[in-house]
């Protein structure tokens, strides 16, 4: 896009929280290109209120505002009020506007993102030929879910980007799944964050399935209806995905060779690691390191 290289495009203003994060995560599939928190803003890009001012997008952009409120219109059509909680999501190219009313002040989180993994969202009709306009609540389960995946804190265990990514892409599902439904509640949505963290540590076998649903308060049968309702996998397929993301961070960041990865995450041996690795991101161990390394 012409303006990709507008610097102020990419700047962040200080606030309670901060992101300002260039290129945080970049993979084959896709990367975030900024990543970005404004705080008490009083005016839109280039100081002028919409709809005097209208820019494209350089990318697929996401805009969740944190405090206040703001004017949006862009050319898909889309006018609306943006509040706590609300999200909008842009395609590349599309022309648009957003800011307080002169006077007030509003906070964002806002991200440029691109790569063939969005642009095939984009083929599928997400966000659609309209913006897409959600709201989200309660908003901190939504940033705290975002700002660790763009910022990872030093005690989280190590990812590839290739991993970040992924759960970027899980993020703007769960997002279009709580727009659709409007039905899950604060606590929904913590029982579900427990269960994720608990099935994403530990190796394929250990725990079991039927200790974590116990650590949860509930049988295998009624932990696994419920994670299945929630997520559209069952505990064991959710657990055995998480856990290939991190034989794609040992494959990128160590020389252990795939037989020590396997025993070490739990798998019976390289052969069933790498049957699981390839059916979750379509290539060999040995093709993904080769592809990936020195990225």
């Amino acid at each position: 896009m012409s303006n990709e290289a507008d610097p102020n495009l990419y700047f962040s203003t200080p606030g309670p929280w901060n992101v300002n994060a260039t290129r945080p995560i970049h993979s084959p599939l896709g990367e975030i290109v900024y990543a970005g928190t404004k705080w008490g803003s009083q005016a839109t890009y280039a100081h002028a209120p919409p709809p005097k001012f209208m820019r494209p997008t350089p990318h697929f952009l996401l805009v969740l505002t944190l405090e206040g409120k703001a004017s949006y219109m862009d050319e898909t059509g889309l006018r609306c009020t943006l509040q706590p909680g609300s999200l909008i999501w842009a395609v590349p190219g599309v022309n648009q506007s957003y800011g307080p009313k002169p006077g007030e002040r509003w906070s964002e989180l806002f991200l440029w993102f691109r790569g063939p993994l969005f642009d095939t969202w984009q083929g599928s009709g997400f966000p659609g030929e309209r913006s897409r306009h959600l709201e989200l609540n309660p908003l901190n389960y939504w940033t705290d879910r975002l700002r660790r995946i763009l910022q990872p804190s030093p005690e989280a265990p190590a990812e590839s980007d290739l991993a970040r990514i992924c759960h970027f892409q899980q993020w703007l599902a769960d997002a279009l799944q709580f727009e659709d439904k409007r039905t899950q509640t604060t606590e929904t949505l913590q029982w579900r964050e427990r269960a994720e963290q608990k099935l994403r540590t530990g190796r394929l076998t250990d725990p079991s399935l039927e200790e974590i649903a116990r650590s949860m308060g509930m049988s295998y049968s009624a932990f696994r209806k419920r994670f299945v309702q929630m997520t559209g996998k069952s505990p064991g397929e959710f657990r055995a995905d998480e856990i290939v993301l991190r034989a794609c961070s040992q494959l990128l960041e160590t020389n252990h060779n795939l037989a020590t990865i396997a025993a070490d995450l739990g798998f019976h041996d390289a052969f069933h690691l790498s049957k699981r690795f390839k059916q979750v991101v379509g290539m060999s161990p040995q093709d993904f390191r080769r592809q990936n390394r020195g990225r």
